[in-house]
Order: C-alpha cells, then sequence, then structure tokens
C-alpha cells in the first residue's frame, strides 16, 4: 500500500488491551475527496479504530497517517485536533490538560475568535 495522495493511511495497525486484542492488523486506505462508513458489530475494533485516529489511543503495531505525510501516532489528541481531524461523541467531552478557551478555540479550528459568537445579539426580524 502507497500512503502518498491519501487522508488517511493504516497500515498493520493493532492494539491490544489487558491480553485482549481489540485490533489485529487492520488496514484501511482514504483518498482524498473519498468518503467510506466504518460498520461492525459491538466489539469489532470501530471504537479503538477513531481512538487511534484521534490520538486517544497508540497502537501496538502499525502505520497512521494523515495526508500522506504526518504520521499521527507521534501527535497528541489536542495537535490532532488542530489539523482538522475530530469526531463527535455522544457525550461531549474537553481536553482536560486545556483551558476552556483552548478547549473552544479548538473547536472553531479556523482563525476565529470565541467572542464574536458569544457576544452576538439577534436582532428583531
Amino acid at each position: 500500500m502507497s500512503k502518498s495522495n491519501t487522508i488517511l493511511y493504516l497500515d498493520g495497525v493493532s492494539v491490544s488491551f489487558d491480553g485482549f486484542r481489540a485490533i489485529n492488523n487492520l488496514s484501511l486506505v482514504l483518498d482524498k475527496g473519498e468518503m467510506r462508513a466504518i460498520i461492525g458489530p459491538n466489539g469489532a475494533g470501530k471504537t479503538t479504530m477513531m481512538d487511534i485516529v484521534t490520538g486517544k489511543t497508540r497502537p501496538d503495531e502499525g502505520e497512521v497517517f494523515f495526508d500522506g505525510q504526518v504520521d499521527l501516532t507521534r501527535h497528541d489528541e489536542a495537535e490532532i485536533a488542530m489539523m482538522g481531524i475530530g469526531r463527535k461523541f455522544q457525550k461531549p467531552t474537553v481536553f482536560e490538560s486545556h483551558t476552556i478557551e483552548e478547549n473552544l478555540m479548538l473547536a472553531l479550528n479556523a482563525p476565529r475568535s470565541i467572542f464574536p459568537p458569544l457576544l452576538h445579539r439577534r436582532s428583531a426580524a
């Protein structure tokens, strides 16, 4: 598999928790502009795969690259979020090592300020 011209590249990814192999030799390639759905039964490793891509979990083995060249295993969750990679949780969470303002700035992920949306007042329609 070649990682050039890919937006997401996982090859040979494995991870275990307390002796349980949650993911065993996963390979997945997403080309730029491509969309895929990851489906499977409970315990299949879908959440663990997303935890690896977003930096919450480190794989025991394998490669995880973004945009063909960024090794995601060398970045933490906040750095990966700043690259534009994120996920929506059913239960909202924050980066506990960051301030409230830093968490809000990560959510915006653009050269914007958090204050205009907070201070904006609706005009009468």
